[in-house]
């Protein structure tokens, strides 16, 4: 006797068990059909506590008895945090920016889903790389050329990013905006006249990039350009005719002349000597500094 009750103790067991497998995936079928979708959508940086929708009104309900709905929220951490959201944060450059999560009414048995955007504002500037930028240009380079300038980063999407540059300091110089394939604009350095080192080796310039949000926002940048030299001077002596009388007997050794050329190059070093005309050269002799005399 004992042994039979067993058995239909086990068997009731399974039974019992297979009605509540089938139960759980019944409900789970309920619970899994979404009845609706509730879209809301808001700015980025609302004070902690902005109202964003009447989720009872959206839903038909009661607002009063809301809670004899047993209406519960779901989220993927099981809690709800109320905090300012920084759309870039929480989204970085991605298009759309949407918040999900998911309304229960327990006595309905009735799954909700909620969406909320989150959409961009003008709160950020645009920004350079810290400190002064240089540029170096060789000063034989070609009207027409082309060097690239630092790129302004601004973390707002569409028209609240970077939309344009501009450039101020000098004449020698215009601006060209180019567009990438990932939307973004960066600008370039043209060489609209001829760069002269031994004139004006320095350049100071200021890169100003601008958003088009509302209200605008702007960024600078300080770009120095710096004019390489080319060996593009030749020597210039401080006289076109030097014109010396000397004493036929003059000790040997002695300073007849001295003559002076400079170059305007950065580092140029000048050395002298003598173009032979006859045999006459060969009395002097020229010294490192542009003394003529005679060897001893």
């Amino acid at each position: 006797l004992g042994k039979i009750s067993r058995k239909i103790m086990k068997a009731n067991q399974e039974l019992w068990s297979k009605r509540f497998l089938w139960q759980c995936l019944v409900m789970l079928l309920v619970w899994k059909t979404v009845s609706a979708l509730i879209h809301y959508s808001i700015p980025e940086e609302m004070p902690k506590g902005s109202f964003v929708g009447n989720i009872a009104k959206d839903l038909r309900m009661d607002g009063n008895h809301l809670s004899d709905h047993e209406l519960r929220i779901l989220t993927k951490t099981g809690m709800i945090q109320y905090f300012r959201i920084d759309r870039e944060e929480i989204c970085g450059k991605a298009e759309k920016c949407v918040l999900n999560f998911q309304i229960i009414i327990e006595s309905k048995r009735k799954l909700y889903g909620v969406g909320v955007e989150i959409t961009d504002i003008n709160d950020h500037f645009p920004q350079f790389p810290p400190g002064e930028q240089e540029v170096r240009i060789n000063e034989i380079s070609t009207q027409g050329s082309r060097f690239p300038l630092p790129e302004a980063q601004d973390p707002d999407l569409g028209i609240n990013s970077v939309q344009s540059y501009h450039l101020t300091g000098s004449d020698h110089f215009s601006l060209e905006v180019k567009k990438g394939e990932n939307g973004a604009r960066h600008a370039e350095l043209v060489l609209e006249k001829p760069l002269d080192r031994e004139e004006q080796s320095l350049y100071e310039l200021v890169l100003t990039a601008t958003d088009g949000g509302n209200p605008v926002r702007s960024g600078t940048a300080q770009i120095q350009v710096t004019v390489l030299d080319a060996n593009d001077n030749a020597p210039v002596f401080s006289q076109q005719t030097y014109e010396v009388n000397v004493e036929e007997n003059i000790p040997k050794g002695s300073i007849v002349c001295a003559v002076k050329a400079t170059d305007l190059d950065e580092k140029a070093e000048v050395k002298y000597y003598f173009k032979k005309i006859g045999t006459l050269y060969e009395e002097f002799i020229t010294g490192r500094d542009g003394d003529s005399n005679q060897p001893g």
